[in-house]
């Protein structure tokens, strides 16, 4: 089997399981954060779209097949203030390299945040979204990859002006694409099941993490079970609702880099793979 046949049957997987968001060591060599996976038994990953094309997307592919890891998902996060024509033609280019990048890589899905809304209301910059995002859109569908929109926290408006699961679900459905659900930023929102249960067909990727009630600073993600969030109980109604794709860890920031990623990531792994393996049991 070769590296995309697996990267694509990460789909075929009955039931949810574990990825890695390689954000934790956005500052490491893609070959240091590949020998750590295989180190810490960690076989699906997502990677960013600026790591891979700094790599070399060929590179990538080959050290990805080098170091048994699948790439399930790129990630792009958009900042051209909606405004700036010429900002925007960059990002629409990135995250058409990105799409054809994960074709080639075998990755199923790849992530974008929407960038800020400048001096937009809510809906006009949905609209000019829709319109610049369409054709990736598309263009993503013919090779067979699905553009995913993320929730982010209302805190990193610099990065998205979508900040609740039920928000990037009215745009995921104008443009046909899917969903990355990330709890830490959604812990608190009203009906949050309601709104996965409706959309859950969308959903590609849940990310998890934890939160300390009255951090200010950003980005402050910690070991699940570290903080503050109850995330075995949100990871376990979402997985009760029938999600059966990625459950993706997403941790940085101080307390990861005092404590160590290596040992960061060997303890959230191991929180993440426990809670899978529960689910598993409870299930007939």
């Amino acid at each position: 089997m070769d590296h995309n046949d697996k990267s694509r049957q990460m789909d075929l997987v009955r039931g949810p399981f574990p990825s890695v968001s390689l954000i934790t060591t956005a500052s490491w060599a893609l070959r240091d954060e590949l020998a750590l996976c295989r180190r810490l038994g960690i076989s699906a990953v997502a990677l960013s779209a600026y790591k891979a094309g700094r790599t070399g997307w060929p590179e990538t592919v080959s050290l990805a097949h080098e170091f048994g890891v699948a790439v399930g998902c790129i990630a792009h996060g958009i900042t051209a203030d909606p405004d700036d024509g010429t900002a925007w033609e960059r990002e629409i280019a990135a995250l058409d390299a990105a799409v054809v990048g994960a074709a080639g890589l075998g990755a199923s899905t790849v992530l974008f945040t929407t960038g800020p809304s400048g001096r937009l209301s809510w809906e006009a910059a949905a609209d000019r979204l829709i319109d610049r995002v369409s054709p990736v859109a598309e263009r993503a569908k013919q090779l067979g990859v699905r553009l995913a929109l993320e929730n982010t926290m209302q805190m990193r408006s610099d990065l998205s002006f979508v900040h609740t699961v039920r928000d990037a679900a009215v745009i995921a459905r104008r443009l046909d694409i899917g969903m990355v659900v990330d709890l830490y930023c959604a812990f608190q929102e009203p009906d949050l099941l309601g709104t996965l249960r409706a959309e859950l067909d969308r959903v590609q990727i849940v990310q998890v993490s934890d939160f300390r009630v009255g951090t200010l600073a950003v980005p402050n993600r910690w070991v699940p079970g570290d903080g503050d969030l109850p995330m075995d109980r949100l990871l376990r109604e979402v997985l009760g609702l029938g999600y059966c794709g990625a459950v993706e860890l997403e941790i940085l920031g101080p307390a990861i880099e005092e404590e160590g990623p290596e040992s960061a990531l060997r303890r959230a792994y191991s929180w993440l793979t426990a809670q899978l393996a529960v689910d598993a049991e409870m299930k007939p």
